[in-house]
């Protein structure tokens, strides 16, 4: 049986060298959103996309740790290359954005009481 080497992934040399490689991961991304679009058959605006591409970008903006920012990025390449690829399902696309579509939960007494969970 042969050996299989391990697999190396690029690191950041230094924080300026992870800030380029994480534009260019961010540019690649809204590149191919139209694309995107096509091969998910998604129904809504273009705007919406890029703004969750973004949204999701922004989430880790304040990391300053070049190791952490390396398995970041290497998580948005392969989140990438699984999406371009069509390797995910159409539920699995949706799912970025359910987070901000969910009914709010009911806060009151009497709200609980109706749908049950009291």
């Amino acid at each position: 049986m042969p050996l299989v080497p391990p697999v190396v992934t690029r690191t950041s040399t230094s924080l300026a060298d992870a800030r380029q490689r994480v534009i260019r991961l961010y540019r690649l991304w809204q590149k191919n959103v139209p694309q995107i679009m096509i091969d998910y058959h998604l129904c809504m605006p273009q705007s919406v996309v890029r703004a969750k591409i973004r949204e999701n970008f922004e989430k880790n903006r304040y990391v300053s740790n070049a190791r952490t920012i390396d398995v970041l990025l290497l998580k948005g390449q392969m989140d990438f290359d699984e999406t371009l690829n069509v390797w995910k399902q159409y539920s699995h696309v949706l799912r970025y954005f359910d987070a901000n579509e969910k009914d709010p939960q009911p806060t009151k007494y009497l709200d609980k009481f109706i749908e049950g969970r009291v």
